[in-house]
């Protein structure tokens, strides 16, 4: 006969073991809603070297050691990414400023929240060719990355620089990596692209560099990090971390110029040769001065005279620096 006593000491071991058993359920759907409701950032790209910042932190850990779930999203034109920002499609963007100024002049709720670069482009022109700007560029095809890009905008003020109008060549839209065979191939007479693709072609063969783009508009600005008004508001913490570690990547590619140019060529697979002189173009920067913000002011009155922006974006509206303020 089971005394009264084990049957109170069978009831209290139940009682612990069903205590034990819904905390353990607990715990572990508690972890899986974590898990599930994780934010992933979804960041686009180009395949340029002006995103180092973007490949080194990836590479690197930087992210995930900042708490980050990334997602890196290429696209073939800022223009490309824009529109994706537009759909909801990408939080957070590496993107040419020419692209962005557009998009928010016409009203497309994105900031500017950090800058990335100056610099880093250049024009190509074919090995035989004379060193003539007239000669090399009127009635001639020259390629860009698409109409109303950075190099686009650089391609226009070079004319005006040597009174050539635009209406004596063809300008046409190609994407960056196919410009060097291209050219070779004698299907365009020039191209104005982004690094590597000006510095590469000396090396292969395909071209030979007339100007970098800093010969003719020292320090003008390039690429910026671009992120979602809605994105901003909602994941001010998760901005805040991803652009502390924009800033960290930046200072690395700065301090590390050896290291960096190896794990630029590797995620862009060229060869470390081109990318250790196309990057001595590219000038990198991660936090906004008044330099950079009047060279801004600069190209934007450019991309108005070229009938791109019908009203040039105030401060309030175009940038939102707030999280570049306490990164330590």
């Amino acid at each position: 006969m089971v005394s009264t006593m084990d049957l109170k000491d069978r009831w209290t071991i139940l009682k612990i073991a069903g205590l034990v058993l819904m905390v353990l359920l607990v715990s572990y759907s508690t972890y899986n809603y974590i898990q599930v409701e994780q934010r992933t950032i979804q960041v686009g790209y180009l395949p340029s070297n002006h995103h180092s910042a973007l490949f080194v932190a990836d590479e690197l850990g930087m992210y995930y050691k900042a708490g980050l779930t990334m997602e890196l999203v290429p696209f073939r034109s800022g223009a490309e990414m824009i529109h994706a920002m537009q759909l909801g499609q990408i939080d957070v963007g590496y993107c040419g400023i020419a692209p962005v100024t557009t998009a928010i002049s016409k009203g497309v709720p994105i900031k500017v929240v950090a800058p990335v670069n100056t610099q880093g482009s250049g024009l190509v022109i074919p090995v035989n060719s004379t060193l003539n700007l007239s000669s090399d560029l009127s009635n001639k095809t020259v390629a860009i990355p698409r109409k109303g890009s950075v190099q686009d905008v650089l391609l226009n003020v070079l004319l005006l620089q040597n009174n050539i109008s635009a209406s004596q060549l063809k300008i046409t839209e190609l994407e960056a990596p196919l410009m060097p065979p291209s050219l070779k191939n004698g299907k365009i007479d020039a191209y104005v692209a982004w690094e590597p693709y000006v510095s590469s072609a000396n090396f292969t063969g395909d071209g030979k560099i007339f100007l970098h783009s800093e010969e003719w508009w020292p320090n003008h600005p390039c690429c910026v990090v671009v992120a979602r008004d809605d994105f901003i508001k909602k994941e001010p913490d998760q901005l805040s971390h991803f652009l502390k570690v924009h800033v960290k990547a930046t200072d690395y590619i700065l301090n590390n110029p050896d290291e960096s140019n190896l794990i630029v060529s590797q995620k862009l697979g060229t060869s470390n040769i081109i990318e250790t002189e196309a990057l001595k173009h590219v000038n990198f920067i991660s936090r906004p001065d008044d330099n950079f913000t009047a060279d801004v002011e600069r190209f934007m009155e450019v991309q108005k005279k070229l009938g791109e922006l019908k009203e040039i974006p105030d401060y309030k509206t175009l940038y939102d620096f707030q999280f570049l303020g306490n990164l330590s």
